[in-house]
């Protein structure tokens, strides 16, 4: 990475920051399957970034820590938001079908009417020290939900993992060397580990609020405890379309995908093209107005919470809340706490048919004032908070990555760009044109929707493993202003299909290996279904 990019991430002006290190045993790495964050800005000069914890390991033995520019708000978030801009931006890509058929004789290859097309389908891609000495400032501690919290600041970096191990932190001895960066900016830390009474099931996206001009993820800290090839989703809600800033940006070459096998391998076609770039770069899944995509997790209206919290009957009260309030995690957990299943049902069952066992069901202590006031708190409370963030925010920007712990050497920012398309389609649709001879498939190539196609070398078992193509088609250098520059652009060493040479009766071999005719050749004529 040049030089220049390296010194953005230390001179850009108060970046937030999001995820952080995640720790189990402070030996072994935490199995995050994935990252994923929302950075909401808004014209106030505040960034709300809230980070879906996902974790796989020992109650005891979660530890969270995440460095910000200035004394963060903490709170608790919901997963209705991730869940609905995830489903509302995920990519689809759909396999069209263009055949033609011929018949050959002595005259050469005459077109004729194809017989009933086959179906075909749309598939998705679907982390013994004191303050005595002054090396630590605690600025507050807090119980928000099922988390113990603590913002502090220090002078010395492996003080400050003392302190924090000192006070239950599971952090591995190894994380002063990746904080000390931080330490030396003056930055806070967010360090949260679970309270007392809970467990892994109790995990809840954290929110965090503070004064920033960009957003940025601490993945230094990440590489602590990273598994390889980690994906990283961000989501960001602004006023026009985000990139990174000091990462690269690949536009993915659609026919490294497997188009024949579902396009299941499009991580590892991302993970390919960001490695083509050098290891750090953002792809862009989708980019466009927020208020096309009728996404909501809270609407004011569909509660009355004065006649709920009136409401005598449990099942009753349990069945207006399932039928008005967005489904999460957090609303699954928090349910049983207030109305209990019966005796011998668990949890799952008892939420999927609460009129199943309203026969049966006594709750003699049934406080529906009390249930409602602390439904509020724990679930409404924060999906109101994000629907307002969602509908301040003009434009939402789906971006997406993967990365080893190795390629974890600099803090990845975004920055918004008004000067770029602010639309960027999550649907994608490629052509396979199969050439049939006498009723025998004699080849078959994929079009893609850059309009380069490729030949499939075996078109009775189609795959695009060993086409000779790059997975990214352009790498480009973005910022927050115009267009960027291109570093590679792969549209021009695109390999195009060869033309078909017709047969006559003492002509060429027209048998399987015959290649697809070009596009832009007029005598075989192509039929689109």
């Amino acid at each position: 990475m040049p030089l220049t990019l390296l010194l953005a991430a230390v001179l850009l002006p108060s970046p937030a920051r999001a995820c952080g290190g995640m720790f189990c045993d402070a030996v072994t790495p935490v199995d995050q399957s994935a990252e994923r964050i929302i950075f909401s800005f808004d014209s106030g000069g505040f960034v709300d970034t809230e980070v879906q914890i996902t974790y796989s390991g020992q109650d005891d033995d979660f530890a969270w820590v995440v460095p910000v520019p200035a004394e963060p708000e903490l709170y608790v978030s919901n997963d209705a938001l991730f869940t609905a801009l995830a489903n509302a931006t995920i990519p689809t890509y759909t396999l069209q079908t263009a055949e033609t058929w011929y018949e050959k004789s002595c005259a050469g290859l005459t077109e004729v009417e194809p017989p009933p097309l086959p179906e075909f389908g749309t598939a998705d891609y679907t982390d013994t020290a004191d303050t005595d000495s002054g090396a630590i400032n605690v600025v507050s501690t807090l119980t928000v939900g099922p988390y113990d919290t603590v913002v502090l600041q220090a002078t010395d970096a492996d003080v400050l993992v003392l302190w924090l191990q000192d006070q239950g932190y599971n952090l591995p001895e190894q994380l002063s060397t990746v904080l000390e960066p931080y330490v030396a900016e003056g930055q806070y830390f967010v360090a949260l580990k679970l309270s007392s009474d809970k467990d892994t099931g109790d995990l809840t996206p954290l929110g965090m609020r503070y004064p920033a001009t960009a957003a940025s993820i601490p993945i230094q800290l990440t590489s602590v405890a990273a598994v390889p090839d980690l994906p990283i989703e961000v989501f960001v809600l602004g006023e026009s379309r985000a990139v990174p800033d000091n990462y690269l940006h690949v536009t993915l070459n659609e026919a490294a995908l497997d188009w024949f096998g579902g396009t299941a391998n499009y991580r590892s076609v991302v993970a390919k093209a960001a490695d083509e770039a050098g290891g750090q770069a953002f792809a862009t899944d989708f980019v466009g107005p927020t208020a096309n995509l009728g996404v909501r997790v809270w609407t004011e209206g569909v509660l009355h919470e004065e006649e709920l919290a009136a409401e005598p009957d449990p099942i009753r009260w349990l069945n207006v809340v399932l039928g008005a309030v967005t489904a999460s995690a957090q609303l699954t957990a928090f349910l049983p706490t207030v109305v209990p299943p019966p005796d011998g049902v668990d949890a799952t069952s008892f939420l999927a048919c609460p009129d199943c066992y309203a026969e049966d069901y006594v709750f003699p202590d049934w406080d529906p004032a009390a249930a409602t006031t602390a439904l509020d708190a724990a679930i409404l409370t924060p999906l109101r908070a994000q629907q307002a963030r969602l509908d301040r925010s003009p434009t939402l920007t789906r971006l997406f990555t993967t990365m080893d712990p190795s390629e974890m050497t600099a803090d990845p920012i975004f920055v918004q760009n008004a000067d770029l398309p602010q639309e960027v389609s999550a649907t994608h649709v490629a052509t396979q044109h199969l050439t049939y001879i006498d009723g025998a498939l004699s080849s078959l190539a994929l079009e893609t929707a850059e309009g380069i196609t490729y030949d499939i070398a075996d078109p009775a078992a189609p795959s695009t493993e060993g086409i000779d193509k790059p997975s990214a088609m352009v790498i480009s250098d973005l910022g927050a202003t115009g267009a960027g520059t291109v570093l590679f652009d792969g549209t021009k060493a695109a390999k195009y299909a060869a033309e078909v040479t017709p047969d006559g009766c003492g002509g060429q071999d027209l048998g399987a290996a015959a290649p697809l005719l070009l596009l832009g050749a007029g005598l075989l004529r192509r039929r689109r279904r």
